[in-house]
């Protein structure tokens, strides 16, 4: 069943992001993503083997913009570093190493956006499962794909 869900979800977003002309960064997003929130949501973690490899490829997708994409990794993944150095249990490292790949394909405009619609998503992720922690990987995964592919 779950692997039912799961192609399902994927369907859903490549169909969408078809249908919006989307970058290539969206079907990377949407496969990347289903799999790790699934993960993410499950087991509270969110493995290297599959977030660098995310990060590497959202990157080497940016090549057209290079210099801005590696600025955008940057401060997106500083301020999440900083906020998880500044509050340790408030977020999980690999929440940081997620974000420096993600922040590469937000434009500069779309950080504070990402930033505002990840917490909204992880907010609505504890309420439908009325718990206080919840894990943040599918709230930055589903903001970043929204914004790169609507």
């Amino acid at each position: 069943m779950t692997t039912f869900l799961l192609a399902l979800a994927l369907g859903a977003l490549w169909t969408v992001a078809d249908l919006c002309d989307a970058p290539p960064s969206s079907y990377v997003l949407a496969a990347f993503g289903v799999v790790l929130a699934a993960v993410d949501l499950r087991c509270q973690r969110l493995p290297d083997a599959l977030t660098l490899p995310l990060a590497v490829t959202l990157l080497a997708l940016q090549f057209h913009r290079l210099g801005a994409a590696v600025l955008t990794a940057a401060v997106f993944g500083g301020a999440h570093l900083a906020i998880r150095r500044w509050r340790p249990a408030a977020m999980g490292g690999g929440d940081v190493k997620l974000a420096f790949g993600l922040g590469a394909v937000l434009p500069v405009s779309a950080l504070l956006p990402a930033a505002t619609l990840s917490g909204l998503v992880t907010l609505g992720v504890a309420a439908v499962r009325g718990a206080r922690r919840v894990p943040h990987g599918p709230g930055l995964l589903a903001a970043t794909w929204a914004l790169t592919t609507l």
